[in-house]
């Protein structure tokens, strides 16, 4: 059986750590349906994460990532 993926990208505004950006990767990471979540290494604070729209939906994602940075958009 074949599983849906998706791709979101997230800019995260506002200034932050390195471990912030990675404590967000990992905890994003644990979501049921999240594929992989991958910080970009060319474009500052831009998070790239697949996932299984049948399980979670963006909007659940982006919320999240709401929490902590109030300027995240989706691009």
């Amino acid at each position: 059986m074949k599983t849906n993926v998706a791709k979101a990208l997230l800019h995260l505004a506002g200034p932050m750590a390195g471990n912030e950006v990675r404590k967000l990767v990992r905890d994003l990471a644990r979501f049921a349906g999240v594929a992989r979540v991958m910080a970009s290494t060319k474009v500052p604070r831009l998070l790239a994460i697949n996932y299984d729209p049948n399980v979670i939906q963006v909007h659940t994602l982006i919320g999240y990532v709401r929490r902590g940075w109030t300027g995240a958009r989706l691009v």
